[in-house]
């Protein structure tokens, strides 16, 4: 993240696809594609409370609290996971769709 820009969802989502895309070849070839998925999605994730929070600002959804076991009232650990998760789904999403390219080639 070293974009000088406010960080976004937006710009945490292209940035995963891009990387996602750079290492097509090796996420495609292995044997647990949904574990390299994780791992790239969770390298997006701030970890300072400053860019957690300029996060949200862009989806105040990331702030709806989930039943789990994150830390009871820690609101930047709940930041982190909320995108956590909607990473790794554009991360499954793009996941999805080589692999159903690769089918039909």
């Amino acid at each position: 993240m070293t974009d000088t820009n406010k960080q976004n969802i937006y710009t945490l989502e292209q940035n995963l696809i891009e990387e996602l895309n750079d290492h097509k070849e090796e996420i495609l070839e292995s044997t647990y594609p949904d574990d390299l998925i994780n791992e790239y999605a969770d390298n997006w994730i701030p970890i300072y409370h400053y860019d957690l929070l300029e996060v949200a600002q862009s989806d105040l959804t990331l702030g709806h609290v989930h039943e789990s076991d994150i830390g009871e009232g820690d609101v930047y650990k709940q930041l982190q996971w909320s995108i956590y998760e909607r990473l790794i789904c554009v991360g499954h999403r793009w996941l999805d769709s080589q692999v159903q390219d690769n089918e039909v080639a």
